[in-house]
């Protein structure tokens, strides 16, 4: 009997180092992406993405801007009280209040510039045409199930791509799609087109994938050394000529990147967004979520709407650069040599924008700003 129960005690000790490893990365932290389909954290951002922008990545969050209140919303149920046949009720808590002290958007709520990108000289439309026409562009974009966006998209890249070089390419790499759109862009034949198959099998996360496209591209773009290169959104990008121009109304000098204000209906692309301010919006928006909506228990749709949607107001054209640590929205120029030593990242569910735009930053002192005028039609 006590080799038993010294048996089970060996077990016990045994299995515990395991345990207590499973309840740190199974309960106290938010369930991982297996796949791209039925994760908690898909059914979550797809549930809420209706509303707000793409899912994102992360570089630490502040508290200094949100406010709670101590009221508790309850719910009321009643049960049957065990041998008398009669009911009570009892008050369940469901979740707490979320306030925010400032709710304007972070374009309404950050600081004008000091030192803003100085306008071009006033050289005529001609001469700026003349001048990009000596430089090389390489425009890239990762495709997805978007064979019914490839022809627009291709009349709206092509009068961009052709006022540069001759040199100048266009780079797609396509993979997972479950349409035609692999077929319908090898009918593109101004386009180099890659099919990288079933990329969801070998890298199951969707951010960690998008990052590993766009760094395919990346590589690609920077073997044939070009001197812009314009990340697009395939799916969404209808920039016209004049719009894109707009980038070039300052000086070249004062900018490395220039990010896109594509919708006009609201800016859309938060996930990707870190503001040039410490306290407005320089976190991870959907990481915010999990943590006041899930693990600290206020109202999801509360923390939804104060974090993420007060956000997505229509941006006006005829607004200043606003200056940011990262930003995308379909559409972003780079100067490609701001973007040395820097790649993407999707680790732990971020945006993969964020940790590229952080590195040229910190590594090349990039500048990066949002242009209010670079929209659609």
């Amino acid at each position: 009997m006590h080799s038993l129960t010294g048996y089970y005690r060996f077990l016990f000790l045994l299995l515990l180092p395991f345990a207590l490893i499973f309840s740190v990365l199974y309960l106290s932290t938010p369930i991982s992406d297996s796949s791209t389909t039925g994760s908690l954290s898909d059914q979550i951002f797809s549930t809420l993405l209706s509303s707000s922008s793409t899912p994102t990545t992360t570089t630490g969050s502040t508290t200094s801007t949100t406010t709670t209140t101590a009221t508790t919303t309850t719910s009321t149920t009643s049960t049957a009280v065990s041998g008398t046949g009669k009911s009570s009720t009892k008050a369940v808590p469901k979740c707490v209040n979320f306030t925010i002290p400032d709710e304007r958007p972070f374009f309404d709520r950050e600081p004008q510039l000091l030192n803003p990108p100085r306008l071009a000289s006033n050289i005529s439309r001609k001469s700026l045409l003349r001048r990009l026409r000596s430089l090389r562009l390489a425009a890239i974009a990762c495709a997805f199930n978007v064979e019914k966006e490839v022809d627009k998209f291709r009349a709206h890249v092509e009068p961009i791509v052709d006022l540069f070089h001759p040199t100048s390419r266009i780079l797609i790499l396509e993979s997972d799609s479950t349409d035609k759109t692999y077929e319908k862009l090898r009918q593109w034949g101004r386009a180099e087109v890659y099919s990288y198959g079933n990329l969801s099998i070998p890298i199951p996360r969707r951010t960690e994938r998008i990052a590993y496209c766009r760094n395919e591209l990346l590589n690609k773009a920077r073997a044939i050394q070009p001197d812009y290169m314009l990340i697009l959104d395939l799916d969404i990008f209808a920039t016209n000529v004049s719009s894109f121009l707009s980038n070039f109304d300052y000086n070249t000098d004062d900018w490395s990147v220039m990010t896109a204000n594509l919708l006009k209906e609201k800016y859309y692309d938060i996930w990707a967004l870190r503001t040039f301010s410490e306290t407005i919006m320089n976190f991870d928006c959907w990481h915010r979520v999990w943590a006041l909506g899930f693990h600290n228990k206020f109202c999801l749709d509360q923390v939804i709407e104060k974090t993420i949607t007060i956000h997505q107001k229509p941006l006006a054209a005829d607004r200043p650069l606003i200056e940011v640590r990262s930003a995308f929205d379909g559409a972003a120029i780079y100067k490609m040599d701001a973007t040395e030593g820097c790649s993407y990242s999707g680790d732990y569910h971020t945006c993969e924008h964020a940790p590229f735009h952080i590195c040229m930053r910190e590594r090349n002192q990039a500048r990066i700003f949002i242009n209010p005028k670079f929209m659609n039609e």
